[in-house]
């Protein structure tokens, strides 16, 4: 199931192909006055993969390694404004064990991507230099 994306209309448009992905295993984040860029290891078929970076990396870096019983259940955040332009100033990732970040700055509207009783497994959205909007891809059951 797509959720989203919440955000701004800038940036490309980028999507994952999500088929086989049993879980989220690492996510990379790169964060400073907002959320620069954003990237993920992930699980499928039982091999881990990288996915792709979706944003430019600048600022600082954080990683949030999930224990192999742990995964997502929602994401949400702030949207902020650069130059005009809205994009995810903050996000917070909350697993079934405990909540992570936020990570950037932002005071603006909030947002919530709920799993609803699923898992998210990977994500989608828009970014050029920075994350301009983001979604998420969730697995049922």
């Amino acid at each position: 199931m797509k959720m989203g994306p919440c955000g701004g209309g800038f940036g490309d448009v980028w999507e994952m192909d999500v088929r086989g992905i049993d879980r989220i295993v690492k996510l990379i984040l790169w964060h400073c006055g907002a959320v620069d860029a954003i990237s993920m290891v992930y699980e499928r078929d039982g091999q881990e993969e990288q996915a792709r970076q979706w944003g430019k990396p600048e600022g600082e870096r954080s990683e949030i390694c999930l224990e192999s019983d742990e995964y997502l259940t929602c994401v949400k955040g702030r949207l902020g404004n650069y130059a005009g332009c809205f994009l995810v100033g903050t996000v917070t990732f909350v697993s079934n064990r405990c909540t992570f970040g936020p990570y950037g700055m932002g005071e603006g509207a909030p947002f919530e991507l709920p799993a609803a009783g699923g898992r998210i497994i990977g994500f989608h959205g828009r970014s050029g230099g920075l994350l301009n909007a983001l979604g998420t891809y969730v697995k049922m059951g």
